[in-house]
């Protein structure tokens, strides 16, 4: 009697134990569930970073969440979440981040807008840091020397640029300082009080942390600067987009004093809307424009090979090693 009651104890243990494991299996392939989608389309890309600790990895923030890219070849959705991921950038260092401003998805219910987000786990998981529902940054920039220092330009309520000094945590803001409109911004790897500024009004220059700016040499304020990236293995490489048909992708390999066209222009209904540097190689950039295309350079934007054609993931392989 008891050696039956026993097996159906055991019969009863291994039933509900098997549909716990059926159970956790289904949830695990349920898309709203998994951590890693694989993704064959990007939505409009607003940041791109190559991974400070394995440059085989590109990371790309988009209007529908965060994307992880390998050798140009595993294109995956990163995270449950679902929105709009504007200034995305990465935070190098023994403790890297990952940061971001933007707009929740469908049913969201944080902050409108989100502020300033942080993610230490790869992007699966994001925390508001500071200024919820009050900054939309649609630019960052974080000062490789000192990652305490953060830029920013928010178009929400206070429009305009914003310094931190604590990591995020606390900002000033700064205004609009005569800048106009401001795509994107990069701060030297060398001096945090050095930044430039991809604005409606050329490419503008400030060596006391934001609080003053000139239009560099060789930039007219009837140009716009769409995006500026400055090379963390040599500073004296930049790379910056300017709408123009004598300009498009420009090198310059002397910090700015002179520029190379590299003969890339999109014409005047496009632009390149990001840039991101290999952090160990100046001449390897990715780069993302407003239509929906990435593209791959390992010569320092002379040629490029496409990953993303009008939203749509084309790449095979990277072509990286």
């Amino acid at each position: 009697m008891v050696t039956t009651k026993r097996r159906g104890a055991v019969l009863w243990i291994g039933a509900i134990v098997l549909g716990a494991t059926l159970l956790v299996a289904v949830l695990l392939r349920a898309p709203w569930l998994r951590v890693f989608v694989p993704v064959s389309d990007i939505e409009h890309v607003h940041g791109l970073a190559v991974d400070p600790r394995d440059p085989r990895v590109v990371w790309v923030g988009t209007h529908a969440g965060l994307v992880r890219v390998v050798d140009g070849r595993e294109w995956m959705r990163v995270g449950r979440t679902r929105y709009d991921m504007m200034g995305f950038t990465i935070v190098s260092g023994p403790r890297s981040m990952m940061l971001t401003s933007g707009h929740g998805g469908p049913g969201d219910r944080r902050p409108e807008p989100l502020g300033l987000e942080w993610s230490r786990n790869g992007g699966r998981t994001w925390r508001t840091m500071a200024l919820a529902a009050e900054a939309d940054f649609h630019a960052l920039a974080v000062a490789p020397q000192d990652p305490a220092v953060l830029y920013g330009w928010s178009v929400a309520a206070r429009t305009g640029l914003y310094r931190s000094r604590t990591g995020g945590r606390r900002w000033d803001v700064l205004g609009a300082r005569g800048l106009g409109d401001v795509y994107d911004l990069a701060v030297s790897p060398r001096n945090p009080a050095l930044v430039l500024a991809g604005t409606s009004r050329g490419l503008q220059a400030s060596t006391d942390g934001g609080d003053s700016w000139r239009v560099m040499n060789g930039f007219s304020n009837r140009v716009t600067v769409t995006a500026v990236a400055i090379s963390r293995a040599d500073p004296r490489v930049m790379y910056v987009y300017a709408m123009n048909p004598s300009l498009g992708l420009l090198r310059s390999n002397d910090g700015g004093a002179t520029w190379l066209p590299t003969g890339f222009y999109l014409g005047n209904e496009d632009a390149v809307s990001n840039l991101a540097l290999d952090p160990g190689r100046p001449r390897v950039l990715y780069l993302a424009t407003y239509r929906g295309d990435v593209f791959y350079s390992a010569d320092g934007g002379v040629t490029r090979k496409p990953w993303v054609t009008q939203g749509k993931v084309t790449a095979t392989s990277g072509g990286l090693r």
